[in-house]
């Protein structure tokens, strides 16, 4: 399904730090577009090899979970979704 659909209102996209800060979105693409920006600033500030093991379960530490009616679904966004990735490898 895809994310542009008559449900877009009731699903939020969050942009997650392993830090603990939350950024929400209504839109995957602004979403994804956050989470590679702070990727890229980190590489930029701590270097590549830094940055990617910054993060204890995501590489990175960035992370989107996707809510849907105050539900979090993203495992089955991840399996719905795969061209869609939801963090950086």
């Amino acid at each position: 399904m895809d994310e542009d659909s008559e449900d877009t209102e009731q699903t939020e996209f969050r942009m997650v730090c392993e830090t603990g800060d939350i950024e929400p979105f209504d839109d995957y693409h602004d979403a994804y577009e956050a989470l590679t920006a702070a990727v890229k600033r980190d590489i930029e500030k701590h270097g590549e090899e830094t940055a990617r093991e910054s993060g204890v379960i995501h590489p990175y530490g960035y992370t989107i979970n996707v809510m849907r009616n105050g539900r979090d679904v993203t495992d089955d966004w991840t399996w719905n979704e795969p061209h869609k990735p939801l963090s950086m490898t």
